[in-house]
């Protein structure tokens, strides 16, 4: 069973080369997490069988209502490979579709990001002085402003300073794509035309932000984090999702943030793509 190119990625285990994709639309149940994501991986030449694993959902599933179907990531799908090696698969001989419970895949830790001058996190000190600031009336407070957006778009709005957040992001992160493609296509990698995907990103819906959630307060629900494996000192794991992927699956593409609560001001900043070592030039933002 071939898997078609159109929708489908590519992946080379032990000199093999695979396709892979996922159950091609989200679905409402899928999105709770009430039934399984699906990835379908075959050989990319010849006629065998495609092993379908029925993908798992993230670890705080069992604890939690509103979660989310867990990422499916390269290195995750490699691992599946190989389990379905071990356990009979042949993708290269014929044979009927193999079925796969998979085991969790570890994955390795994430690279710390290195702050060039002027771009690090601010310290207790500096928030402090940065909420202390606002309060004098020296330097306005930034102003947040939460709606229901265009009802033909998944999610809210979240405009700061009468900006969409949306809008503020890809001003950052257009510059950090170009380097990285240019430098992506300079080793020989062969990269569509179109590779500028800064501003694929959606606001939850609006409900998500409002009180009583505590969301844009530092206090998220389990959010795209809790579905990968990360070091327990991971600073990713005490920021809040802000952005999440237009895709549909919220894990694929969304920003973070760091969010301080004051006595007096909240605080934004640290800004980060959850996938990516870039370093935002972003904020802070004092509310």
């Amino acid at each position: 069973m071939s898997i078609p190119k159109r929708g489908s990625r590519t992946l080379v285990v032990d000199d093999v080369r695979y396709r892979w994709r996922l159950r091609g639309r989200p679905t409402a149940a899928q999105r709770s997490g009430d039934t399984p994501l699906i990835v379908a991986i075959a050989a990319a030449e010849g006629d065998g069988p495609a092993l379908v694993v029925r993908q798992l959902v993230h670890p705080a599933a069992a604890r939690v209502r509103n979660h989310y179907t867990r990422a499916v990531t390269p290195a995750e799908v490699a691992g599946y490979v190989r389990q379905g090696l071990a356990a009979g698969w042949r993708p290269l001989e014929p044979g009927p579709q193999f079925d796969l419970e998979p085991l969790l895949i570890p994955v390795s830790p994430r690279a710390p990001r290195i702050y060039p001058p002027g771009l690090a996190p601010p310290s207790s000190l500096e928030l402090a002085a940065l909420a202390r600031e606002r309060a004098t009336g020296r330097v306005p407070y930034d102003t947040l402003r939460v709606s229901d957006g265009d009802p033909r778009v998944y999610g809210g709005l979240l405009e700061i300073n009468g900006r969409n957040l949306i809008d503020l992001v890809r001003e950052v992160e257009r510059p950090l794509m170009a380097a990285e493609v240019a430098e992506r296509r300079a080793a020989g990698e062969d990269l569509p035309t179109t590779t500028d995907f800064s501003r694929q990103y959606c606001c939850r819906f609006s409900s998500h932000y409002r009180l009583p959630s505590r969301l844009l307060l530092g206090e998220p629900p389990p959010h795209p984090v809790d579905a990968f494996a990360l070091d327990p000192e991971d600073p990713a794991r005490r920021k809040s999702a802000l952005l999440v992927c237009s895709c549909g699956f919220d894990e694929c593409w969304f920003v973070l943030a760091t969010i301080d609560v004051l006595d007096d001001a909240v605080i934004w900043s640290d800004f980060e793509q959850f996938h990516r070592n870039w370093v935002y030039d972003l904020g802070p933002f004092v509310f």
